[in-house]
């Protein structure tokens, strides 16, 4: 998902940074428009509210859930326009071997 490099700062100052693979930034493209489409007219976020985020990860094969949902927890905080600091992920199911897969998300937003 993401590729470690080097940059270079003059001759002898390397650094190192990721950069974002086109096929995480395409899925998160994506992924937040459909959050945009789904949210509902009217809904806000309280200051100090917290968002519990369940995922069901249906997929065509084996994968780190962690890494998946750092793509798709960021696609999120865009499209609801919050800062990801207030979620509560919960990675509440994986399945592999799926002929159609996908990430199911519930966003609760009672948590107190």
């Amino acid at each position: 998902m993401y590729t470690q490099i080097i940059l270079r700062r003059g001759v002898d100052a390397p650094f190192r940074s990721v950069k974002k693979d086109s096929a995480v930034a395409a899925y998160q493209v994506a992924a937040t428009y459909i959050v945009k489409s789904s949210r509902p007219r009217g809904w806000t976020v309280t200051p100090g509210q917290q968002l519990r985020i369940y995922l069901d990860f249906q997929l065509k094969r084996d994968a780190d859930c962690d890494n998946l949902m750092k793509a798709l927890l960021d696609a999120i905080a865009v499209a609801l326009n919050v800062n990801d600091r207030i979620f509560l992920p919960c990675t509440r199911s994986k399945t592999i071997g799926n002929k159609d897969p996908k990430v199911i998300v519930e966003i609760d937003d009672g948590v107190t």
